[in-house]
């Protein structure tokens, strides 16, 4: 982990979930906020891949209506 400023928070989370991070961080030899900063980042690239995904298919249906009007605009033009 960097060492980036870090300020406390309290959260209150369910007792087999703060079981399941207590133990992982003692399996892992790293703190629970190590493990907790590790997680939301895992989420966060989750969360950009699914928002850049869903960007490329909107691109990918504007980028083939785009070749479909080029298309028919093209058609006209070309010789018998």
């Amino acid at each position: 982990m960097s060492r980036t400023p870090t300020r406390p928070v309290q959260v209150r989370l369910p007792v087999p979930v703060d079981d399941y991070l207590t133990g992982l961080a003692e399996e892992r030899g790293e703190s629970k906020t190590q493990i907790v900063v590790e997680a939301l980042e895992c989420l966060r690239q989750q969360l950009l891949e699914r928002r850049m995904e869903a960007g490329y298919r909107e691109l990918a249906g504007e980028h083939s209506q785009l070749v479909a009007a080029g298309l028919a605009a093209s058609l006209p033009t070309i010789p018998d």
